[in-house]
């Protein structure tokens, strides 16, 4: 086990992921790189993480296009840069994990940075 709780194969591909964050984390890859087949990664990611690895990296893309449009930048580069072909797609991928466009998200973060 790792210092956060997950088996150390896991915590390894985590740690890939993180610090590579415009690379596209293949599971096989992912697999080969801690020495497990794809199938066993897959599943032993989902038990230590609670999310099949498909749903881990559209989270993570996800929260880079919130970072890219709280930094400033126009939701259709926000897209881009969190790794969406356009911002339809991040839109759509946005609405069905958290049940609003991101655009509804632009306005509260305005709204907030008004009031204080």
């Amino acid at each position: 086990m790792s210092p956060n709780g997950h088996d150390f194969r896991i915590a390894k591909a985590l740690e890939w992921i993180a610090a590579n964050p415009g690379e596209r984390a293949e599971g096989a890859f992912l697999a080969s790189m801690v020495h497990l087949s794809e199938s066993r990664f897959t599943h032993l990611f989902r038990q230590q993480t609670g999310l099949p690895l498909s749903r881990y990296l559209l989270w993570l893309r996800l929260f880079d296009g919130v970072a890219a449009v709280a930094r400033g930048d126009n939701m259709t580069r926000a897209a881009h840069r969190a790794g969406f072909a356009d911002l339809a797609h991040m839109s759509r991928s946005f609405r069905s994990t958290f049940g609003v466009v991101p655009s509804e998200l632009h306005k509260m973060t305005i709204a907030f940075k008004q009031k204080t």
